[in-house]
């Protein structure tokens, strides 16, 4: 499971603290810490499913599905006849999520594409209301100047991942090999916070979590 930047006995509380997951979504969560397989943390649930309840989108893209777990939690929120698509890679998750999908009852609202992100973003059509990037860290940048005009004004883009098991606040944390990713990384946050299109706070829940608003096209 990915690593959480925040101490251990605070996890702990909030895990305690938050109300557990019910249904598909408590069974995929079982599956994915059996199987090491990363999600997004209980925590980050929470917040974001607060934050959709307060302005539910009507159509999600997201980036990296692994066992879809993520995008059957966000369907819960979107708008009457909205959609999600969403991206991956690996054969094996691409299968599972479809799975998930399929059982959830939610293969007529989500629909995975099979592909690396690097190309298919270029291909994505249609306009969204929430962002949603879970892929590889280093090309968050990429990823955001590609889809950014296919994101709506006062739409959402969410990041997850973002301090890099709190590597990106630090070089007494971050391996050489991880020289590369920490970089990327602080470039982008640094890129979106002063975006002058774009609104952005960095929260330091899960593994860390960057959430930016499209501002209003001036007209």
């Amino acid at each position: 499971m990915t690593d959480n930047i925040n101490y251990p006995h605070i996890v702990e509380y909030l895990n305690n603290t938050l109300p557990e997951a019910k249904g598909i979504i408590k069974e995929l969560e079982e599956y994915a810490q059996e199987n090491l397989v990363p999600i997004i943390q209980k925590e980050v649930r929470s917040f974001l499913g607060m934050l959709l309840k307060y302005k539910a989108p009507k159509n999600i893209l997201e980036l990296g599905t692994a066992i879809g777990y993520s995008s059957i939690f966000f369907s819960d929120y979107i708008l009457p006849g909205g959609k999600i698509i969403t991206l991956e890679r690996e054969d094996d998750y691409f299968a599972i999520a479809n799975e998930n999908i399929k059982k959830a009852g939610k293969q007529d609202v989500i629909t995975v594409i099979k592909g690396d992100a690097f190309e298919t973003v270029k291909k994505i059509d249609g306009d969204f209301d929430m962002i949603f990037m879970d892929a590889n860290k280093s090309m968050y940048k990429y990823y955001l100047d590609t889809l950014l005009p296919k994101l709506n004004p006062g739409g959402i883009v969410v990041c997850d991942n973002i301090l890099y098991k709190g590597m990106v606040s630090c070089d007494d944390l971050a391996p050489r090999k991880q020289n590369t990713i920490i970089l990327n990384l602080r470039e982008f946050l640094d890129y979106i916070s002063h975006h002058p299109s774009l609104e952005t706070s960095i929260i330091p829940i899960g593994d860390g979590v960057s959430v930016s608003v499209k501002l209003q096209e001036e007209k």
